[in-house]
């Protein structure tokens, strides 16, 4: 059963809205949770939704020959997609913080806010490139 990139998207787009008001104020449990979660894997799970790694769509899983190749070939890739996801949102969270206090305006919740608007950006511009495609495709 594989998942819906639309829903991946959905839940990295709902942690990095979620972000930016606990970044000033909430309980800390879940502070601790919902920004910790997008510093980890934020930026980086847009980035590999925006490159696309994995299977190209969701309706390529059907009955031609190749199906199950492609299948296998799919979820062998998923450690490297989160490999890559976790190492460029924790690089990109390095650079932030080490442009802020380089900058000497060190603000963590101005960090949330920079890191939510970079994933929902990428966000953006993977779900422009999808729907370009798929425009294309037809």
């Amino acid at each position: 059963m594989a998942i819906d990139r639309r829903y991946i998207a959905w839940v990295v787009a709902a942690f990095a809205v979620a972000a930016v008001p606990l970044s000033f104020f909430g309980p800390e449990a879940l502070r601790l949770v919902v920004i910790g979660l997008l510093m980890l894997a934020g930026p980086g799970t847009a980035l590999v939704l925006y490159l696309r790694f994995g299977s190209a769509d969701p309706e390529a899983e059907g009955d031609a020959d190749g199906a199950g190749a492609h299948r296998s070939a799919a979820q062998s890739t998923l450690p490297l997609t989160i490999s890559i996801a976790v190492a460029s949102s924790l690089a990109l969270s390095t650079i932030v913080s080490t442009a802020m206090v380089f900058a000497q305006m060190w603000s963590p919740p101005v960090a949330v806010l920079v890191l939510s608007l970079v994933t929902l950006l990428l966000l953006v511009l993977g779900a422009k490139r999808s729907r370009a495609a798929l425009a294309g495709a037809s």
